[in-house]
């Protein structure tokens, strides 16, 4: 892998110290996980961690005058939703030695599947000393990139929550997915919504954020369901027959083709079509296993 050298000097990488992001949670501050196995777009992902960055050493070594306009950057990149935007930017004070207090409050509407936290030691206003200096506003002098994947069955489509006793639906259920696939090409995140019952304890702790044993199963099943659901709309869809798998693809159609793809990369839609008619167990073991029910 290339690495690209920077056309000016940067600092010695003892010069910019950045600690682990913290989520923070009503529960107290946790290190951020690789995966957010209970994240869902209604929420708001509040993050923080420590940022020092020695002024002296960075300003002698890229040649910089003292004055020199430095700040950090925090820039956030989700995938699914093809989100970028600069979440913070803290200017740095003229004092050798800063610790910064880095916070972001993420809305949810605005992530989903890998979210790229990218921290930048900028000079917004160099002065250089040097030909080798600095000489453009925004060059960047240092970065640090940091990633996790928000994969809650909320990162895929609208997530609400109800109590199903109020509204006369069956108080032992735990919830509801519906997808409407009568418009194959209207966009899936408005086609498709799941409902928690907000009156059965098992989802009140899985909204609540609890990690014990029982809720993490009653997630995996939760994921397994819904992608069950998902897969035999898909598979008796004559509109997702005909089409070839596009990881760029936001309709209903195009989502539902995708995840025949993942769970069956090597399988034509007819050839499963066939399968759930002559050997449906075949379909369940599939989903079963790419799901990861059972841990």
């Amino acid at each position: 892998m290339k690495i690209p050298a920077p056309p000016f000097l940067v600092p010695p990488l003892s010069a910019v110290r950045h600690g682990d992001w913290l989520l923070r949670t009503t529960s107290g501050d946790a290190p951020l996980p690789r995966e957010l196995l209970h994240w869902d777009y209604q929420t708001i992902l509040e993050l923080a961690a420590p940022v020092s960055v020695d002024r002296r050493a960075v300003t002698e070594a890229c040649d910089l005058a003292w004055e020199s306009g430095l700040a950090i950057l925090v820039m956030v990149r989700s995938d699914r939703t093809n989100c970028e935007h600069m979440a913070t930017r803290l200017e740095l004070p003229m004092r050798e030695n800063f610790d910064l207090a880095v916070e972001l409050e993420l809305p949810g509407e605005t992530l989903g599947g890998r979210l790229t936290l990218e921290t930048l030691l900028v000079a917004v206003n160099p002065l250089p000393t040097g030909v080798l200096g600095p000489q453009h506003a925004g060059s960047i002098l240092w970065r640090q990139a940091t990633y996790t994947y928000l994969e809650g069955v909320g990162s895929q489509f609208p997530t609400d929550a109800m109590d199903f006793a109020e509204a006369g639906m069956s108080p032992h259920a735990a919830w509801q997915f519906k997808i409407d696939t009568s418009e194959p090409d209207a966009r899936f995140m408005a086609s498709a919504r799941l409902t928690l019952n907000s009156g059965h304890p098992a989802i009140v702790k899985l909204l609540a954020g609890a990690t014990d044993p029982v809720t993490e199963q009653l997630l995996r099943t939760l994921n397994w369901d819904v992608m069950r659901q998902m897969a035999m709309a898909a598979i008796g869809s004559d509109d997702v027959q005909g089409l070839e798998p596009d990881v760029e693809a936001s309709s209903v159609a195009g989502v539902l083709r995708n995840l025949l793809a993942r769970v069956w990369p090597t399988q034509s839609t007819a050839t499963l079509r066939q399968w759930l008619v002559t050997d449906p167990s075949r379909i369940e073991l599939a989903l079963q296993s790419a799901a990861k029910v059972v841990k």
